[in-house]
């Protein structure tokens, strides 16, 4: 498969879910509980489908998702495998430490953690 459409895709995956994605659940802890607006997830079951991701995950996940595409991009031309693979490693190990603020996203983040180490470990050789 071609690395850079892999990388579209695994962008509109964590826009969509870190964005629009709605569910009446949440398996967020309560020790996340955070009162500050940007940090705000909701907890516990709600009676509408809502978005249970704050807005500090609403815009990392638009960084997130450029990072992939430009990255793949690199990769696929040959441009510094070396340091891009080093540097996708430290964004992954960030990605799953700042997730922990929010059990829903680790939840969502599943299949890009999964992925992302698949591809490292390969050296993105598909």
């Amino acid at each position: 498969m071609n690395l850079v459409l892999l990388g579209i895709a695994q962008s509109l995956y964590i826009i969509y879910m870190l964005n629009y994605f709605k569910t009446c659940y949440s398996v967020a802890h309560p020790l996340t509980y955070f009162e500050n607006s940007y940090l705000y997830h909701p907890i516990g079951k709600a009676d509408k489908p809502i978005s249970n991701v704050c807005q500090f995950g609403h815009q990392v996940s638009w960084l997130l998702a450029g990072f992939i595409i430009i990255r793949n991009i690199l990769i696929s031309q040959k441009c510094g495998r070396n340091i891009l693979r080093k540097f996708s490693t430290l964004v992954l190990i960030i990605t799953v430490i700042m997730s922990m603020l929010n059990f829903n996203v680790v939840l969502y983040l599943l299949p890009h953690y999964i992925l992302e180490y698949y591809l490292i470990k390969t050296n993105y050789n598909l």
